[in-house]
């Protein structure tokens, strides 16, 4: 009888022990691993930064961001300040526009204007956006 106990006892911790390093790796593999793999985004967008008599520069941002904003933000590419009318860009990639020789930054979607700001600018994979140094209001 305790033979048998005992054989019980081991097979009812062998069990657990299997379940728990199941559950364990379960989670790792869910939580970390997947986690890394969702962070880089669902949607790829290619930005082009055109400054007259400059090189172009491209950058491409894998992101899930919603707006061109959030996607140029999380990169760390523009800077500018809050107006009535939106997010006004003052600088892209450090380059910043020189109000005293009248420049500002002009958003483009494959070539065509935007109708919209920075921040209601929807993104969608494979997307193409120029941002140009354009001189003169």
């Amino acid at each position: 009888m305790k033979e048998r106990k005992k054989l019980l006892m081991t097979v009812l911790g062998t069990l657990i022990l299997f379940s728990v390093a199941f559950l364990l790796l379960y989670l790792f593999y869910f939580k970390v691993l997947k986690a890394d793999t969702a962070s880089e985004g669902s949607k790829e967008i290619l930005i082009q930064v055109i400054v007259p008599d400059e090189e172009v520069l491209e950058f491409t941002i894998i992101t899930n961001a919603e707006t061109l904003r959030e996607a140029l933000d999380e990169k760390k590419l523009i800077g500018g300040e809050e107006s009535i009318y939106g997010f006004l860009i003052t600088e892209v990639n450090g380059r910043k526009a020189d109000n005293s020789k009248q420049e500002w930054w002009c958003i483009t979607k494959d070539g065509e204007f935007s109708d919209y700001g920075v921040d209601m600018l929807i993104i969608q994979d494979k997307d193409k956006y120029e941002l140009t140094l354009m001189e003169g209001y």
